[in-house]
This record gives C-alpha cells, structure tokens and sequence, in this order.
C-alpha cells in the first residue's frame, strides 16, 4: 500500500509540478522565439490574402450567378464587405500576440487589448460602408453616414490614445530578477498557455456559430442574424477580465507596492470597460473603449509619478514576511 504521507511522496509529488512547469516554460520559450513568431506572422499573412480573394470571388458569384438565389441569397454583394475578412484575420493575429504578451507584464498585455479595441473599431467602419449598394446611398442615408464618420473617429482617436499610452509606458523601470519574480513569470506562462487552449475552444465555437447561422440562413425562412463585430471578441475580453483577475492576485505574492497593486486594478477596469464597450450599441460603444484607455493612461501615468518618488521599501509598512 502506497504511503502518502512519506518523504518520498511529497518529493515525487514536487518533482511532477517542476516537470510541469519546465514543460510550460519551454513550450512557451518556443512559441516566443523570433523564428516562431515570424513563421506565425507569415501564415496570418498568407491566410488574410487568401481568404480576402476567397470573399471577393463568392460575392462575384452571388452577384453574377443563378446559384445565387439559392445557395449565396444571404451574401453582401458590396465588394467592399470583403475588406472585413482580412481585418478579422489581423485581429486574430494580435489576440496570438496578447498571449504572449502576458508574461511578459500587465502593461505589455493591455497595449495588445487597446490595440485589439482599435482594430475592432475601424474594422467596423468597413462593415458599415458595405451596407449600402452604392457609393451614391451615401447620401441618401444621413444616420447611417453620420454612423461611418463616428466609429471613424473613434478608431482614430483610439489610435492616439494608444500612441500616448505607449509613450507613457515608455523607459519602464524594470524589476530586479529574484526568485519570486522568476515564479510569477512561470506562473504567467502556464496562464498564457491555458489561456490560448481556452481562446482556440472560443473561435472554433463562434466559427460553429457562424457555419450553423448560415446554414440556418440559407436552407430556411430564418433570416440572418448574428453580430459578427462581436462574435468571438466579447468571449475573448470576458474571459481576459478572469485571466487579468488571477494574475493581480498572484501578483501579490510578488510585489505589495502599493502603485502596483493600484495600477495593476486600473487594469482590470479597464478590461471590463473595453468588454462592455463590445455589448453597447452605436456612438456609446466607441466612447466607452476610448474611457477604457483614458483609464488605462491615467493610472499608467499616476503609477509613473510614484516611482518618480522613488518611495523605499524600508519606508513602507508590510505584513512579516
């Protein structure tokens, strides 16, 4: 009979977890290699280019061919509704790119969530120029215009925005390499690596979402109904608001510094307002993602005026270690 409570047990015991660990550590330094990442960069590349051609040759058909009224009866046949096929693609390639991010630091993985909240933004312009036939509707459709110009806006406000928190980011104090820290970044690799597991699970279902609606669509009176804008992303930040969750909790154990705790929260909130941003319609949705960096760069810039104090540990009260 096996004894659980020996020596032996527990070492074996600890000697898997460290397996483990190394495991995902590995597995990660692999994926983050330069090599990998631009092995991935070109797939992207080559999938967007490809299935860009792929949407331009079914409207062509849908908008030449009998089949059409059958089979492609539901399909946009705005040449320029293909334009949304490529940046959904590019947007796939930055949530590769957040993942790897989030080893690295809180403030590496939220640049790739504004980056991702801006792209969603403009991607969504394309989609409102192809809901009219022609260029000459325009006009005709002062709501819908005035909607085009707003998200416009929006996208390029957000890409400021972006830029500004980049520059408030910029020549970070780095941490001191310790033991503590080397285990965080562990722990964020697992996460990272979990993380893009459950992200893989999220798009197959939406693409199943998407096949099942068209499917519905095509072979029956239901109409077409599903908000691509938000398919696959909204899951995406809800479970990034979870996954931001863990990793201000872990980050406890690493660091009690009051700025960091504080702008670590900003974060998260940040997070949850670029979720929500997702779920509220038209001008509403485009102010609240730009609150959500606004957030981000007020926190960001108040965290860099406490280490601008330079505040010591010996200054500070924290519990008996």
């Amino acid at each position: 009979m096996r004894n659980y409570l020996s020596p032996k047990f527990f070492l074996g015991m600890k000697s898997n977890k460290l397996t483990i660990v190394k495991l995902g550590h590995d597995f990660y330094a692999y994926l983050n290699r330069e090599e990998s990442k631009a092995y991935v960069e070109k797939l992207f590349i080559y999938l967007a280019f490809s299935l860009f051609l792929i949407h331009l040759l079914v409207i062509f058909i849908a908008d030449s061919s009998v089949i059409s009224s059958v089979i492609l009866k539901n399909v946009n046949t705005n040449y320029l509704s293909a334009l949304y096929t490529p940046f959904s693609i590019i947007l796939v390639y930055e949530v590769y790119f957040m993942i790897l991010a989030l080893p690295l630091s809180f403030t590496e993985s939220i640049k790739k969530q504004y980056e991702i909240i801006s792209l969603i933004i403009i991607r969504r312009v394309f989609k409102d120029l192809s809901d009219f036939s022609g260029f000459s509707e325009v006009w005709d459709q002062t709501d819908q215009f005035l909607d085009i110009i707003f998200d416009l806006c929006g996208g390029l406000i957000l890409f400021l925005l972006v830029g500004v928190f980049y520059h408030a980011s910029k020549n970070r104090r780095g941490a001191s390499s310790s033991t503590k820290l080397n285990k965080f970044i562990r722990f964020k690799e697992f996460i990272a690596l979990i993380l893009a597991v459950l992200l893989i699970f999220l798009a197959a279902f939406a693409f199943g979402e998407w096949v099942n609606e068209v499917i519905l669509s095509t072979y029956s009176v239901v109409d077409y109904d599903l908000e691509l804008e938000s398919l696959f992303f909204d899951d995406l930040f809800t479970v990034m608001i979870f996954t931001d969750v863990l990793i201000f909790i872990a980050s406890f154990l690493y660091s009690k510094r009051y700025e960091v705790l504080i702008r670590n929260a900003g974060f998260i909130v940040s997070t949850i307002l670029i979720r929500i941003s997702l779920t509220v319609k038209n001008e509403y949705g485009v102010l609240v993602a730009i609150g959500a960096v606004l957030t981000g760069i007020a926190v960001q810039l108040i965290y860099r005026y406490f280490s601008w104090l330079d505040i010591n540990d010996e200054d500070r009260i924290y519990p008996t270690q």
